[in-house]
């Protein structure tokens, strides 16, 4: 397998956090190899280099990008930093596969971008993350950011990009829905109207092609209906943010509801449960997002990311470095 490029500076939790994620990832996958981006004297001192060593590179440096910095500036001038020496060496290199990092969100876009580079007729990247359903299976949302202003043309290329990522996960005819605020065809605003004419025509044109299967609203996201949310950055970060804040106030509803003597026996039984359907719908799970359009996988992690979040983020990446991507979304915007 080709080496996965962890930039270890990013993120809030420190080095040490994601130094134990990287074990925790070469633990579990014996095929796994890492290249990691930063400070050489901490990485040697932790026990993954001792216990991983001879599946572990190191590319020394102790800047960062700070998340308050801005992102085309820091690229251009940071160019030790831990975020550019790891899409440079993504770039450049053919052993290595793809690059993740929980560091300053735009500092990575931008990085991917300016470094690493469109893959060829993509019209903009757009950043996507499989979500848990609710019957156990994962909905890909996208785009959650990289684009807050987005033409018809960039949704099309989104679905595009989702489907062939999707198939290349197990998903045979993935079903395309597009966010807007009805099912009815002549529901939304004037971008999702274009976007739902031309989806419609390419399916039409393409019979065995994307399979879109029209309007969606949001509170459908998680029901398993569809395999791929296709929505502008703008919208898409607003959906999960808000589903990030109704997880938290629901989990903190239920603590308030569970308190007390009489609730401790419903506790005790419902706990196993409870802690498992977190696990399944938390960020964790998941571990990160892909930006997909970019000539190599890039992953990006939360920024508060913990070492499984990080671990899981570092098997998405090796999962993702396999499917080649890239020459199979060009095929495809071409045809």
């Amino acid at each position: 397998m080709k080496k996965i490029i962890l930039d270890i500076l990013g993120g809030d939790n420190g080095a040490v956090v994601t130094l134990q994620a990287a074990k925790v990832a070469l633990e579990k996958d014996s095929t796994l190899n890492l290249v990691l981006v930063g400070d050489q004297p901490v990485i040697e001192k932790h026990d993954v280099f001792t216990k991983f060593q001879s599946r572990i590179e190191i590319i020394h440096t102790t800047t960062n990008i700070e998340m308050n910095e801005k992102p085309t500036e820091a690229i251009m001038h940071k160019r030790d930093s831990s975020i550019v020496l790891g899409m440079e060496a993504l770039r450049k290199r053919e052993d290595c596969a793809a690059f993740v990092s929980s560091g300053s969100t735009g500092a990575v876009l931008t990085g991917a971008f300016m470094k690493v580079g469109r893959i060829a007729g993509v019209s903009r990247p757009g950043l996507a993350c499989p979500l848990r359903t609710v019957d156990g299976r994962d909905v890909l949302v996208l785009d959650l950011g990289a684009n807050m202003d987005c033409k018809p043309q960039n949704l099309v290329h989104f679905a595009l990009m989702a489907d062939i990522y999707m198939r290349e996960q197990g998903i045979d005819n993935p079903r395309i829905g597009l966010l807007s605020v009805g099912t009815e065809d002549e529901k939304g605003n004037e971008l999702t109207k274009e976007t739902f004419k031309l989806l419609n025509e390419l399916k039409e044109k393409s019979p065995g092609g994307i399979n879109f299967v029209g309007n969606m609203e949001a509170r459908d996201t998680f029901s398993g209906k569809y395999d791929i949310v296709v929505a502008d950055g703008f919208v898409g970060n607003v959906l999960l943010k808000t589903m990030e804040g109704t997880l938290k106030t629901f989990g903190s509803a239920l603590k308030t509801a569970m308190r007390g003597f009489p609730y401790c026996i419903g506790k005790i039984i419902l706990a196993p449960r409870l802690i498992k359907m977190k696990k399944s719908m938390t960020e964790d799970s998941v571990g990160g997002a892909i930006l997909l359009g970019i000539k190599k996988p890039v992953i990006k992690s939360h920024g508060s990311a913990n070492a499984t979040a990080l671990s899981n983020a570092i098997a998405m990446a090796a999962r993702t470095a396999n499917m080649n991507l890239a020459e199979k979304i060009e095929t495809a915007i071409k045809e």
